[in-house]
């Protein structure tokens, strides 16, 4: 099943004041979304916490969202990165066992600054446990990493990738277009000079 919707919203992760996971409200802001007529949301990325969650809150996070009563054609996306990989591929395990989720947004861990060899490996471990679309978000300012085209290529070519979201040089998304077949969704990383990031 491919992605439908032209745009999903961020969610943040609602806490606590004592600074405790916030389960409750972030499914009510997802409810609250919903009622705008939102139909695609994203959690646990592009809004900062998915490289400072722990495991366990987003393990908590990924449970919740099976009792979210949303239609069929509600998308939910989840974000997966982290700097160890057994956890990464804890969670895509986990995310395969939720009906809820849609698809997946595969992320690169600050600091590491893995090779591509390494980053193929990594992205490849998770959309092999996950067994859902995925979609690659290359964001190298915050990383450190950025995915190259052949990187880029080799994933589309050989795994269920429908889209990607391109974080730093936008002209990556033309020299995709020229050496793939496959259809993907764009999505935009970051609002700033968002005309120019259109395809």
């Amino acid at each position: 099943m491919s992605l439908t919707n032209n745009y999903h919203i961020a969610v943040p992760t609602a806490f606590h004041e004592n600074e405790n996971l916030n389960v409750d409200a972030t499914l009510e802001h997802i409810r609250f979304l919903k009622k705008l007529g939102v139909n695609s949301v994203l959690l646990c990325a592009s809004t900062g916490e998915q490289h400072s969650l722990n495991l366990s809150e987003k393990i908590e996070l990924i449970e919740s969202l099976e009792s979210l009563d949303v239609s069929s054609d509600f998308e939910i996306l989840f974000g997966i990165s982290s700097i160890r990989q057994i956890e990464a591929k804890q969670l895509a395990s986990k995310i395969s066992r939720v009906p809820q989720i849609s698809s997946v947004l595969i992320g690169y861990p600050p600091y590491i600054l893995p090779t591509q060899k390494e980053a193929l490996n990594y992205t490849t471990t998770i959309i092999e446990r996950v067994n859902k679309q995925a979609v690659i978000y290359n964001n190298p300012l915050r990383t450190g990493f950025d995915l190259s085209i052949q990187s880029y290529k080799d994933l589309i070519n050989n795994h269920y990738i429908s889209g990607i979201k391109e974080a730093g040089n936008p002209q990556k998304i033309s020299e995709l277009n020229e050496v793939i077949d496959s259809p993907l969704i764009y999505f935009a990383g970051g609002e700033k000079d968002l005309e120019k990031k259109s395809v």
